[in-house]
């Protein structure tokens, strides 16, 4: 019932907003929620009908599994591996000239030498539940989403500075008109002079996705390139078909590196697939998957029973063994 709902939302701990859609007007509502999440169904209607067709809240989530943090590994140019936390403020090692340095608060930094010409290559990767932020020797700053690595010089002296990426990165390049940046990611390249831009390319999702948040790229797969201008994304689908959306939701596309899950229209296997990269569990359905699409928010702080308990509401279950998720109509 629409009471059971209100009731456990004035139980979590932040306040926070909720949107009501009613086919296609928005009427925002203030309630108090650790997490805001708005759920609708695909084929239009109202929201309160799926919330009144569930007589009370859902009890079947049992187990809780944490957020996940600031961790990563660092592979150094010989091979070996060094586990990055997010307490620092010291040096963890030298490759050549260059210093590297974990920083407090879930951060790699590289200071080169003025004089540094030995060029090495070093990795960080995220595991399931990580994420972690790098400041590449040319100032540029990189936040990596779950699951994901970035493989780069300890010190970029030739004509340009390549990087090579594999999951979700969000970017701001240091710039420099004489040395171009360039991130190669599944085949693609993306050309930056200086801008700020998020690439997603997990290789469960349907699509390659560069998102411009400001300055210009060009994004460029097997002869076929396009431009992007601020707002604007590119997806590179399974086929080779490169497509440019002309706006898109930078806050939906970027929520991860600030703390958040943001859902616009966003079917259950998405919101699905980001929950489990985060939280580092295997997701598995039961029967049909429920047409559901969801837009807002989930907190990632938040534990996942907190957040699969806000799911529930939308005609869901879940069921846990483990690090196993079962979803059921």
């Amino acid at each position: 019932t629409i009471a059971a709902i209100t009731t456990a939302i004035f139980q979590a701990e932040d306040k926070t907003q909720l949107v009501v859609v009613r086919k296609n007007r928005f009427r925002w509502l203030r309630y108090a929620a650790a997490v805001a999440l708005i759920l609708a169904a695909a084929r239009g209607g109202y929201l309160w009908q799926s919330f009144k067709s569930r007589p009370s809240a859902p009890a079947q989530v049992q187990q809780d599994i944490l957020a996940g943090g600031d961790k990563a590994i660092l592979t150094l140019a010989d091979g070996s591996t060094i586990a990055l936390d997010s307490t620092g403020n010291r040096q963890i090692a030298r490759q050549g000239n260059t210093s590297i340095i974990n920083t407090a608060g879930g951060k790699l930094a590289y200071h080169a030498a003025s004089n540094s010409n030995e060029v090495l290559y070093n990795k960080i990767s995220t595991p399931r539940g990580g994420q972690f932020q790098i400041t590449l020797p040319d100032g540029t700053q990189v936040w990596l989403n779950a699951l994901s690595s970035l493989r780069f010089p300890t010190v970029f002296n030739g004509t340009n500075r390549t990087v090579e990426l594999t999951g979700e990165a969000y970017f701001e390049v240091q710039k420099d008109a004489a040395k171009p940046f360039l991130v190669k990611v599944a085949g693609m390249q993306i050309d930056v002079l200086g801008t700020s831009f998020d690439v997603m390319a997990y290789s469960d999702e349907k699509q390659i996705q560069t998102t411009l948040i400001e300055g210009a790229v060009k994004v460029s797969v097997e002869g076929k390139s396009k431009i992007l201008q601020p707002g604007q994304q590119s997806q590179l689908q399974k086929d080779g078909r490169l497509d440019v959306l002309p706006t898109t939701d930078i806050e939906s596309v970027i929520a991860w590196k600030n703390g958040y899950f943001k859902f616009n229209q966003a079917d259950l296997q998405t919101v699905m697939r980001q929950l489990a990269r985060w939280y580092d569990v295997e997701v598995s359905f039961e029967g049909p998957v429920p047409d559901f699409r969801f837009v807002g928010e989930l907190k990632r702080k938040a534990s996942l029973s907190t957040n699969l308990k806000i799911l529930s509401y939308s005609q869901v279950n879940f069921k846990m063994d483990g690090n196993t998720i079962t979803v059921t109509p």
